[in-house]
């Protein structure tokens, strides 16, 4: 059966008619789960419906796998991700971007590969390994699943091994939490720099951005920064990163708060879509964001050298 952990997945609930006639007396419901409580639950078909189901009439229920996601969807959230984590140094080399920000963040430093290389794969990946130890760093090219898949073969056939598996996470932009104590601002105050810079706040700075397309979220306790975040939107997506608690603050619903006010600013701009980013090790994260409606659209994982 199903339980709150389902909300937002995909699930099949198989539900009694109450007109039943012969050879009709069931009705398959396929959709995402949006409601759940002890008396109904209710399901949104794609045709973008919602169907209301009284418990007492569900026959059985389960999650079952998202639809592959699309290509081109792949492809536009590629894109966005990296619009809205911008590296300090960038340089286009047949269709590629390779990107490089002094070792802030796997995303800011490695290759988004997206398309096969103009010149050949042998060719851009010396390239790459030029231009990488040009700046004394690791070559690192991002890979997304399952669209570049052959690439990813290619990869691990020349020896580059995988690393930093990641699950992109989505969900339609609601709003209408309670966002508690969080305050929001357009531009990082030193002390989020400093938790989310990892020894690098003035790079930190720089990849994060100010501006009116950018949002974050902080919840203080006598004066010190005790919970935070980031929210960056582009072309109608605000990208979330960086939610954290002090481990002292935790299992307190800060991180909720801080997401709530996010979400609310984005609904604000105009956004329609949140994608969040979390590396596939940390079940607690994903459990989290599961809870509060997001979806795995497609994974990717880094391969360097």
């Amino acid at each position: 059966m199903l339980g709150p952990e389902h909300l937002g997945r995909r699930v099949v609930v198989r539900m009694r008619l109450a007109d039943a006639s012969p050879g009709r007396r069931f009705r398959d419901v396929t959709g995402e789960l949006i409601e759940i409580g002890a008396e109904r639950l209710r399901v949104l078909p794609p045709s973008g419906t919602a169907v209301t189901v009284d418990t007492a009439d569900i026959v059985a229920a389960k999650p079952i796998p998202p639809k592959p996601t699309r290509f081109s969807e792949i492809l536009e959230l590629e894109r966005l991700l990296a619009s809205s984590w911008p590296a300090v140094e960038s340089s286009s080399s047949g269709g590629w971007l390779l990107r490089y920000s002094a070792g802030y963040s796997r995303r800011a430093n490695s290759v988004l590969a997206l398309t096969e290389p103009d010149a050949g794969l042998d060719a851009a990946l010396a390239e790459v390994e030029r231009w990488y130890a040009e700046r004394d760093a690791r070559p690192l090219i991002s890979v997304a699943l399952p669209l570049s898949r052959r690439l990813d073969e290619a990869l691990a056939a020349r020896g580059w091994k995988a690393e930093g598996e990641t699950a992109v996470l989505a969900k339609n932009a609601a709003g209408g939490g309670s966002a508690g104590e969080a305050v929001l601002m357009h531009e990082p105050s030193a002390e989020l720099l400093e938790q989310l810079g990892r020894g690098r706040p003035e790079t930190a700075a720089k990849v994060l951005g100010s501006g009116p397309s950018r949002a974050y979220a902080e919840i203080r306790r006598d004066g010190a920064l005790v919970a935070r975040g980031r929210a960056a939107v582009e072309d109608g997506t605000a990208v979330v990163s960086g939610v954290g608690t002090l481990p002292e603050y935790r299992r307190r619903g800060l991180g909720r708060q801080v997401m709530a006010a996010l979400e609310a600013w984005a609904v604000e701009t105009g956004a329609g879509r949140i994608a969040v980013q979390v590396e596939t090790d940390n079940e607690a994260a994903l459990a989290v964001y599961g809870g509060l409606g997001f979806v795995e659209r497609y994974r990717y994982h880094y391969r360097g050298v």
